[in-house]
């Protein structure tokens, strides 16, 4: 059985100005690296899951690690120091090192889940597009049906969506999305230029209320009073077109082709 506790925060909700201004120079640093294939290090979305995300788990001392598709040439194990060993220098438990694993053309969400089924302490998250997501090669792996809250770790999916998006078609991915066991919170990140501070502080925001959920199911499942297959909460992140994973992805493969 899992200790519910330890997927609980106590501590404030709601991350300084200061704060929130260093997660933001930290994930521009990281976009810093112009070549390479690493989608932790180039796509904007990626880097920004990864800071907030991080931040998240590290209140809740958490085992995290970072799903993403396609390639690294630094391989699984040459991502740095984690965000809040940045920010938090002092902590008694930095510095600690980015743990990722890139999936190639798997769906990362798919491997995800098989992570977190492993490990009933780990919080896998990930990033992915509705392309990605609605694939007829792993979209029966997308169901949360076999992930247990009593027994498994815990998925931490990130969606892209574009900035420009009808309301019509939010609406029917929220139906596909509860067909395979999630309910998703929203957060629009598009005005981060002109509002870092506030983007940063709604991301994070959704983070607490994300884990919130996570606790209640875990804490549900623990008290055996779930009487039906949970609802896993899912980040949809509505941002710039520019920043679709897979074009971005793309990108990269280009710049280093060009390169050599």
């Amino acid at each position: 059985m899992i200790d519910v506790s330890t997927w609980t925060a106590h501590a404030s909700r709601v991350p300084s100005d200061d704060f929130l201004n260093g997660i933001d120079r930290r994930w521009r640093e990281t976009l810093v690296q112009e070549t390479g294939t690493c989608v932790w290090s180039h796509s904007p979305l990626h880097a920004l899951v990864l800071a907030h995300a991080d931040r998240a788990t590290h209140r809740r001392r958490l085992r995290t690690l970072f799903v993403g598709h396609g390639e690294c040439e630094r391989g699984d194990d040459g991502h740095g120091f984690s965000p809040m060993s940045d920010l938090i220098p002092h902590d008694q438990y930095s510095p600690e090192t980015i743990a990722a694993r890139h999936t190639g053309v798997e769906s990362p969400l798919a491997q995800a889940m098989i992570a977190a089924k492993r490990d009933p302490n780990l919080a896998a998250v990930t990033v992915f597009t509705e392309e990605q997501f609605t694939s007829v090669d792993s979209y029966d792996a997308h169901s949360t049906s076999s992930l247990q809250p009593e027994s498994h770790g815990v998925v931490v999916p990130f969606l892209y969506a574009s900035e420009g998006e009808s309301e019509d078609d939010a609406y029917e991915r929220e139906d596909l999305l509860r067909a395979n066991g999630f309910a998703s919170y929203t957060v629009d990140v598009t005005a981060i230029e002109d509002d870092p501070t506030g983007t940063h502080r709604a991301l994070a925001l959704v983070m607490e209320d994300v884990f919130d959920e996570i606790s209640q199911l875990k804490a549900d499942a623990a008290a055996l009073i779930l009487t039906q297959d949970p609802l896993w909460p899912l980040v949809v992140v509505r941002a710039p077109r520019s920043w679709d994973p897979l074009a971005t992805a793309s990108a990269g493969r280009g710049r280093d082709t060009a390169a050599a």
